[in-house]
C-alpha cells in the first residue's frame, strides 16, 4: 500500500507549551507535563486533537532519551518543557495514527535530533525536520482500532496482575489477622530477634571465588526481579562488608518508604552481595520465610517504617529500625500453611508472567508491523 511521506513541520503546527508546571494552579483542565499521567490547570492554552512531545530530554546529564509522547483532545494547557503537534488536514494524517508512530519511533527519529550539554532539548525548527510516514486515513484508522483492541488486552492483563499482587497481603491478614491488634494473644517479639544478620565479607564454608557479588539497583514489586547495577566476581569482588543474599532471605528496601517504595522479596539467587539501602532478613527456627515475607508486606509493617523515617531530600530508615518492628508469633504448623497457600499464588503469578511477556512480544510485533506497512 502506497505510503505518503512529509516533514512534522510540513502536516503539523508546532506550538509551544506556555504553562510552568510548579506555578499553574490547579483547575478543571487537563495540564500535560512530560510525566506518565497528566495534571490539572485554571485556563487552557489550546483545544481539539493534538500530539503533545517533550522538548527535554527525559534523563538529562548529557544523555538524550524520550520516554513518552502524549495524545490530547479537547481543552487542554501545556506545560512549557512540552510542544503540540497539531494536524492541519484530519483528512490524511490522524493524530492518533501520529502519535502511535512517534511513539513507535521516538528513539530512531527525535531523540537524535537532541543537542546540549548538561540538559539535552530539541528545538521546535529541528523537530519540525522529523520525517512521518504514513498510509490513507482509512488504513491509519484500522492500523489505530487494532493497536488500541491489543493495549486494552494488555491492561486487562495489568489489571490481574495487580489484583494477584495482593493476594499474599490479603492471604495474610486473614490467616493471622492485624499485627497491631494481636486478637489470637500469641507471642510478642521483635522482627530483629528471629532474623540473622547477613553483615559479613564472605561465609566461612565456601571461597570468595565461588561467589558473584552484586549491587542492588532496585526490585520489581510484582515481578520480584532484582536488577544489579554491578556484577563482579571472587578476587574483583569489592573488599567492604556486604550482606550476603541466600534462598528464602527477604529483601526490604529502607529508602522513601513513605513513598511507598518498600520493595520486597524473597531472594530467588544464592550467594550474591547486597549494597546498602536494603535490609536483608534470614529468618531463624521459629519463624518461615513466607511468614516473615506476608509481615513485611503488611500495612502495619510500612506504616511502622514510614513514622521512623528521616532525611527530607532522601527519606530512609537504618537497618536497627526494620529490625526493631514489633512482631507476633503464631503456630509454626499455621506459618507452614500459609507457606503452602503462598507457593499456590506464585504458581498464578508465574503463569501470569509468561503470559505478560508473550502479549508484550506480540504487541511490540504489530507495532513493527504497522509502521512498515505489513499490518
Amino acid at each position: 500500500m502506497k505510503r505518503q511521506r512529509a516533514s512534522l513541520g510540513e502536516i503539523c503546527s508546532l506550538v509551544k507549551g506556555t504553562s510552568p508546571i510548579s506555578k499553574t494552579l490547579p483547575g478543571p483542565y487537563t495540564l500535560v507535563t512530560t510525566g506518565e499521567t497528566h495534571k490539572t490547570a485554571d485556563s487552557f492554552q489550546l483545544e481539539g486533537e493534538a500530539v503533545c512531545i517533550p522538548l527535554i530530554s527525559s534523563t538529562g546529564h548529557g544523555h538524550a532519551s524520550l520516554k513518552r509522547v502524549h495524545y490530547i483532545s479537547g481543552k487542554f494547557a501545556l506545560a512549557n518543557l512540552l510542544a503540540a503537534a497539531i494536524v492541519k488536514d484530519h483528512s490524511v494524517l490522524s493524530a492518533k495514527y501520529l502519535t502511535r508512530y512517534l511513539m513507535f519511533n521516538k528513539d530512531r527519529l527525535i531523540v537524535p535530533l537532541m543537542t546540549g550539554a548538561a540538559n539535552m532539548s530539541i528545538s521546535l525548527d529541528r523537530l519540525a525536520t522529523v520525517p512521518i510516514e504514513f498510509p490513507p486515513l482509512t488504513e491509519q484508522k484500522r492500523i489505530v482500532k487494532l493497536l488500541d483492541e491489543a493495549d486494552e488486552v494488555r491492561k486487562l492483563r495489568a489489571q490481574a496482575d495487580n489484583r494477584t499482587t495482593n493476594f499474599v497481603s490479603a492471604l495474610f491478614h486473614k490467616m493471622f489477622g492485624d499485627p497491631g491488634s494481636n486478637s489470637q494473644g500469641w507471642l510478642k517479639t521483635r522482627l530483629g530477634d528471629v532474623v540473622l544478620s547477613t553483615e559479613q565479607r564472605n561465609p566461612s564454608d565456601k571461597p570468595a571465588a565461588e561467589f558473584i557479588y552484586a549491587d542492588i539497583a532496585s526490585i520489581d514489586n510484582k515481578t520480584k526481579a532484582i536488577t544489579t547495577s554491578t556484577r563482579l566476581r571472587g578476587a574483583d569482588a569489592p573488599s567492604r562488608a556486604r550482606k550476603v543474599i541466600r534462598k528464602g532471605d527477604v529483601i526490604v528496601s529502607m529508602v522513601r518508604p513513605n513513598l511507598n517504595a518498600v520493595a520486597l522479596v524473597p531472594a530467588s539467587m544464592d550467594n550474591q552481595i547486597c549494597s546498602t539501602g536494603f535490609s536483608v532478613l534470614r529468618p531463624m527456627e521459629k519463624v518461615t520465610s513466607d511468614y516473615i515475607f506476608g509481615f513485611v508486606r503488611s500495612q502495619f509493617f510500612i506504616n511502622h517504617l514510614v513514622a521512623r523515617t528521616t532525611g527530607a531530600n532522601y527519606p530512609a530508615v537504618g537497618d536497627g529500625e526494620v529490625k526493631d518492628v514489633p512482631l507476633l508469633l503464631p503456630p509454626l504448623a499455621l506459618q507452614k500453611e500459609f507457606a503452602e497457600r503462598v507457593k499456590e499464588i506464585r504458581e498464578i503469578e508465574a503463569a501470569q508472567a509468561t503470559s505478560r511477556t508473550r502479549l508484550d512480544a506480540l504487541f511490540q510485533s504489530m507495532l513493527h508491523r504497522a509502521f512498515n506497512g505489513l499490518l
